[in-house]
């Protein structure tokens, strides 16, 4: 987890986390430095003040002063958009039509691509690449996200950000009672191998336990089934072939995302004793993000031209030891050799590979915070190939269906499925990050 946002008091994110996990999930506010953007010859800090960053960003820009008071009053008419959008597709035929001439204007510039709409507004260079620093959020650089992917997400910037007191493990630990509370079951470490249908109607799942293999494959049946393993893996995967329906071969030649490298870090100490003045950092070596990528996407060698560093343990307040994060996004393809094999059988030169990144990355934070690989006292890297065996995602893209513009307009990106009583939920049923996914959960309830 980066930060989550909209957990206000009030918060339409709030209630509903709270409303899932019984108000017992408790929320640590971001400090008032909230992140900070780094580039060779700049560095701007955001702030959790809306107003202040806007005056910032206006202070360090004035000749694009109006320039930028439109960009924010479009985010938050294409952020609104976004957000109807997605109960439009769920909304009988008659009702999405005449919702059309109300949003025609504003459903033009969400279907722009980042780059599309920042070289149609603003003359800058510097002032475009910092607007999409953070583009790590949504997975993809300027010239491929979708203007409206973006609004949704730089829209609350500025307005707060929080981290779930006791890390990610504690929102599934405060979900789960709920569940037991209302009848229900989790099992882990289990994982669905086909959904079961029946005259067209989904009527169970079919699993195996993962742990303690080879296993026989349980069935569990339920009136209504509902997946969150993302639209790529129900309709291409579990959805059996006899009753595949037309998106499968769509959603296959779809464009994917990128994959992911993660460095896991413990340090000695405090990174307070490095400089360190906040949670997370953005670091770009270059303003043109998308030829910064494509870089960095030719060979482990050319790693990293951009990261996103984040101190885990800065936003905790129970927590004792110290920790950091370092993620650059990478190309899967360096990793297929070793697909498919267990982790404790893979070749030498994997485990190679995976330690001249680790350095790398290493290295690269060294040059802006001197100290840090000294501060280190241990590391381990996360390859696409674990991404991928932990969240089942295709070939290690965490963020599920790309935001690209095209997204919008596909029919299986939504709760209802062409099967009765199949949905979908979680990111490909709404949109991107915590708040994204939790959304798409109310929106399939």
């Amino acid at each position: 987890i980066h930060v989550v946002g909209d957990m206000g008091e009030g918060d339409p994110g709030r209630v509903v986390f709270d409303y899932i996990t019984d108000g017992q999930l408790q929320w640590q506010p971001m400090p008032t430095l909230a992140e900070k953007i780094i580039y060779p010859d700049f560095s701007f800090a955001i702030h959790n003040n809306s107003q202040k960053y806007r005056a910032d960003l206006i202070d360090l820009f004035p000749e694009e002063k109006v320039n930028l008071k439109r960009y924010f009053n479009d985010l938050d008419r294409v952020a609104n958009w976004c957000s109807r959008h997605q109960l439009e597709v769920n909304s009988p035929h008659w009702f999405r039509i005449s919702l059309k001439p109300l949003w025609g204007q504003v459903s033009r510039l969400a279907h722009l691509t980042v780059k599309e709409y920042l070289d149609q507004n603003f003359q800058n260079p510097r002032l475009k690449a910092l607007l999409t620093s953070q583009w790590y959020t949504y997975g993809l650089p300027p010239a491929q996200s979708a203007f409206g992917v973006h609004a949704l997400v730089m829209n609350g910037y500025g307005k707060g950000s929080w981290y779930p007191i006791g890390g990610g493990l504690a929102i599934a630990n405060h979900i789960l009672p709920i569940i037991e509370r209302a009848g229900g079951k989790a099992i882990a470490q289990c994982q669905v191998r086909e959904i079961l249908i029946e005259d067209g109607t989904a009527i169970g799942v079919k699993a195996t336990q993962t742990d303690s293999p080879p296993a026989e494959s349980q069935e569990y049946y339920a009136p209504i089934i509902i997946s969150d393993a993302g639209a790529y893996n129900t309709y291409t995967k579990l959805i059996p072939e006899k009753y595949a329906t037309a998106y499968r071969e769509e959603i296959e030649a779809f464009p994917k995302g990128y994959s992911t490298l993660i460095l896991f870090v413990g340090l000695k100490d405090s990174p307070a004793k490095l400089g360190i003045d906040t949670p997370n950092y953005w670091i770009h070596t270059s303003y043109d993000h998308d030829r910064a990528l494509a870089e960095q996407l030719e060979s482990p060698e050319k790693l990293p031209t951009s990261c996103y560093l984040s101190f885990p343990s800065l936003k905790e307040p129970t927590v004792t030891r110290h920790t950091a994060e370092i993620m650059v996004l990478a190309n899967y393809d360096w990793f297929t050799k070793w697909q498919g094999q267990p982790w404790q059988k893979r070749e030498p030169d994997y485990y190679e590979l995976k330690e001249k990144i680790a350095q790398k990355l290493i290295q690269f934070v060294e040059s802006y915070y001197p100290g840090f690989s000294d501060a280190i006292a241990y590391y381990e890297l996360a390859t696409p190939l674990t991404v991928e065996h932990f969240d089942g995602s295709d070939r290690g893209t965490i963020y599920g269906i790309p935001s690209i513009p095209a997204r919008f307009d596909r029919p299986w990106i939504g709760s209802k499925t062409p099967i009765e009583n199949l949905y979908l939920t979680g990111t490909d049923a709404l949109g991107h990050g915590i708040i994204g996914a939790m959304r798409g959960g109310v929106q399939t309830a």
